[in-house]
């Protein structure tokens, strides 16, 4: 590695270290603020609230990586240009593009990083952080997810769908089951069950009553133990009960494959939307590393707060779009991946030209 690019490294190592902390402290502020009310309204354990905080904040560390190499670079080019490095260097034949090289090489690494970061990390602490809310936080309750809902379509084109009013990982258990049968759209048969057990690839149901809706109505049979496929085990109902940004893409994938297009239209475009963002998403370091270099290096943005402020237009109009590209992909899966990416190219398209101009002067 050239002197040159240990010298750009080592100016961007404390802006980064500074963004990351701010930008984090930012997001985690409102979750401060519920940590204090688990441990003053939930009594929970100090112990308790710490580790539910330290699990969370993966997930936000991924949104602050690009935030913090915007930062990073453009307070590294402003100080370099503000104390005449910059043309310095370049006067001794060092071209701009060279100069930005080891902080594109960083942008990338960053993305990378990030990208592992959300694949591999997050989604087990997320999980963490949910069980120690479950048990260790909220221990008055039972531990049981409540209000589950399973939708799948049966080999004839009817549609079962499964309610439970709590669900009990630790035993696999289903409470208060409600197996509802609709064909055309009318139902045609209602089950109740007090309890359902999970054994082999079937749920069994207890002490089940059958009713069918169709004329004549209504109760069919007494059932002490009834066994009913009801389209997703047990890992997979807790899978359902995850929001899709605490999961992995594989995860999210499984979960498209397990029939979900047909049953839940509105959950598929979801899971769609969210998969296709979470392989753009950590590319905006790269791209916020490309902008700001040449932002960087304009005398005007030679001081700090210039640079924070900046950073903040930047962060705050590059999500704007990506939030309205992600709610076009959601009301439109098939254009779910261009609109995942559209705001890295117009925002990577406006670095490159901005980057050109600069090498210009």
């Amino acid at each position: 590695m050239k002197i040159l690019d240990r010298y750009m490294l080592k100016e961007l190592v404390g802006p980064f270290v500074f963004g990351l902390a701010a930008f984090t402290l930012l997001f985690v502020a409102g979750n401060l603020l519920n940590i204090a009310r688990l441990v003053s309204e939930e009594h929970a354990s100090i112990l308790s609230a710490a580790k539910y905080f330290v699990y969370t904040l993966p997930a936000t560390l991924v949104l602050t990586f690009p935030m913090s190499m915007l930062l990073a670079v453009l307070l590294a080019m402003s100080r370099i240009s503000g104390e005449s490095e910059l043309t310095a260097i370049r006067a001794g034949g060092v071209s701009l593009y060279r100069i930005a090289a080891p902080l594109f090489a960083v942008g990338l690494l960053a993305s990378i990083v990030g990208f592992l970061f959300q694949e591999y990390v997050v989604p087990y602490a997320s999980a963490r952080a949910a069980d120690i809310l479950r048990n260790e936080i909220q221990s008055g309750g039972t531990g049981a997810l409540a209000n589950q809902t399973v939708s799948t379509i049966l080999p004839n084109g009817d549609q079962q769908v499964t309610f439970a009013q709590g669900f009990d990982p630790a035993t696999n258990e289903l409470q208060g089951t409600t197996v509802e049968v609709f064909h055309a759209g009318y139902p045609i048969s209602m089950l109740y069950a007090p309890r359902a057990t999970y054994s082999g690839d079937r749920w069994q149901f207890r002490d089940a009553v059958l009713f069918g809706l169709q004329q004549p109505c209504c109760k069919v049979s007494d059932y002490p133990m009834l066994e009913i496929d009801i389209g997703a085990d047990p890992s997979q109902i807790v899978e359902q009960t995850k929001s899709p940004e605490d999961m992995s893409r594989a995860e999210i994938y499984k979960l498209m494959e397990s029939g979900v297009k047909e049953s839940d239209r509105s959950r598929y475009a979801l899971l769609q939307v969210t998969f296709d963002s979470k392989l753009a998403r950590p590319f905006a370091a790269l791209v916020f590393t490309m902008l700001a270099m040449p932002l960087g290096i304009r005398p005007q943005r030679s001081s700090s707060g210039a640079g924070f402020g900046i950073s903040i237009l930047i962060v705050f109009a590059y999500y704007v779009v990506s939030t309205v590209c992600l709610a076009v992909g959601r009301s439109n899966p098939n254009l779910s991946l261009i609109m995942a990416w559209l705001p890295n190219v117009a925002f990577g398209a406006t670095a490159i030209w901005l980057v050109r101009e600069a090498a210009k002067v």
